[in-house]
């Protein structure tokens, strides 16, 4: 039987977070409302609370993790330079995830966890290099393997949650995410790149469900130590909702720009998966702000994302005139985002902090490309992995503006029937907070079953 670790479990929810310059941004609400005694208001909607930060850090390690393996195989599969310090990434991803693991359930637990959590990246490679390789065999026992897994992993986590987590339901939920890497590389392997694209996404999806079950059971299991908080609240959905969003834009940035420098066949896909999450994330602002809000958000968002595209062209030609120009409109680009945020949070966002974390956001993508252009390797795994967790620092940064600035909205029970009047235009409706999750959730799915062919922005592809 496993043992809990119960002294300083919540420290757990910020393990990893320090070098994240946007944690600066979250609003103090500890006096607000009717404390307490633990700084969390019984009225007052909280988006950081320690329930909803265990959750933030185990989605943000689950979904770095999915991201990561269906990167590590395709670049395996394909022979890739990189495929190696790929691996190693997810090497440190395990490595996190199970430290996170001991901090609640001690080193027994972790140690286990480890274990069978490995097994089933071994069992993806060895899935990998089978179909590589054309051997059926070989590829027919990882199956196998995989399907153990499943079972194993599950029974882990019965245990562990004392029965929080059904051995029957971890199952659906693992079976889930063997699945959705499965299919994706299988797509890829077959050059069906719109399937491919579609499933990471989707997969994406399930793994911050996954984060969502976990940290729940854990919680539950232990409520003192979390303050009694609560994982799933309108405020705390909305927190996971924009760092989904954030977490997989930056992962579509930085998979696009690769696959554009290289001149890779599924190029094109990679931009509509990208392109999808920005019609996901001007939906999410819709829902905030109204029509005029998303449509302000809208073009600002898709400069960044064009004169990105600018910098992989330019590089790939050798036009330092070019690459310089993109520079320059990335740098207009944050201070013209940082005034929007300003104006729609009404300065919960002000434009100075606001240009500090966006321009951190801009540099991490272009890191991760300049380190990959370079064929250093190892350090575009770090810029990635570090430029990927801010996202989730981001999605903080915005889900707290939003709550402090409507927080009637984002109360559990009854809500009012009309937005607040804003600037922007004012509100979409009631409940905003249930509206947005339905909103980014409605076209998650419709994204899995809808084809949309992205015409090629650039030349890009021609170059290499």
């Amino acid at each position: 039987m496993l043992k809990r670790k119960t002294k300083g479990i919540a420290a757990l929810a910020m393990a990893g977070m320090l070098l994240v310059p946007g944690n600066a941004l979250a609003h103090d609400h500890s006096d607000d409302g009717h404390d307490h005694g633990d700084g969390y208001s019984e009225y007052t909607p909280q988006v950081s609370t320690p329930a909803s930060d265990l959750r933030t850090h185990l989605d943000h390690l689950l979904s770095e993790h999915y991201i990561i393996t269906v990167a590590f195989m395709q670049k395996a599969f394909d022979g890739s330079e990189d495929a190696g310090e790929a691996g190693a990434a997810l090497d440190e991803n395990t490595a996190e995830l199970t430290a996170a693991i001991e901090s609640v359930y001690g080193e027994e637990g972790a140690q286990e966890f480890e274990r069978i959590w490995q097994s089933h990246i071994d069992f993806f490679g060895d899935l990998t290099v089978a179909t590589a390789e054309g051997d059926m065999e070989a590829r027919e026992q990882a199956e196998m393997n995989l399907e153990n897994y499943v079972e194993e992993f599950a029974a882990f986590l019965d245990a562990a949650t004392e029965g929080g987590l059904p051995a029957e339901a971890g199952e659906e939920n693992i079976a889930g995410h063997v699945e959705d890497v499965k299919s994706v590389f299988d797509a890829y392997a077959d050059g069906e790149f719109e399937e491919a694209y579609h499933g990471i996404r989707h997969g994406i999806h399930h793994m911050f469900d996954i984060g969502e079950a976990l940290s729940g059971a854990i919680v539950d299991q232990m409520p003192e130590e979390f303050d009694n908080t609560e994982v799933s609240t309108p405020a705390a959905d909305l927190r996971a909702g924009l760092n989904h969003l954030m977490a997989e834009h930056f992962a579509f940035a930085v998979l696009e720009m690769q696959k554009g420098y290289d001149g890779a066949e599924d190029f094109d896909f990679a931009g509509w998966a990208l392109d999808e999450n920005t019609s996901d994330l001007s939906a999410a602002m819709g829902s905030i702000y109204g029509d005029d809000g998303a449509a302000a958000f809208e073009p600002v968002w898709q400069s960044h994302i064009d004169f990105f595209g600018d910098m992989v062209v330019a590089t790939a030609e050798g036009d330092m005139e070019a690459r310089e120009q993109a520079e320059m409109d990335l740098d207009a680009y944050v201070v013209e985002f940082a005034g929007f945020l300003d104006e729609a949070t009404e300065g919960r966002i002000p434009a100075e902090a606001g240009e500090e974390n966006v321009s951190s956001h801009v540099a991490d993508v272009t890191n991760t490309f300049d380190a990959y252009v370079d064929e250093d390797y190892s350090m575009t795994y770090d810029h990635f992995r570090h430029g990927y967790h801010h996202m989730f620092a981001l999605g903080e940064t915005l889900s707290g503006a939003f709550v402090d600035q409507f927080p009637e909205e984002f109360k559990a029970g009854d809500m009012p029937e009309e937005m607040p009047q804003t600037g922007m235009g004012g509100g979409a409706g009631s409940n905003t907070g249930m509206m947005l999750w339905i909103t980014i959730s409605a076209l998650l799915a419709a994204s899995a079953a809808v084809y949309f062919k992205k015409k090629s922005r650039t030349g890009v592809t021609d170059f290499k």
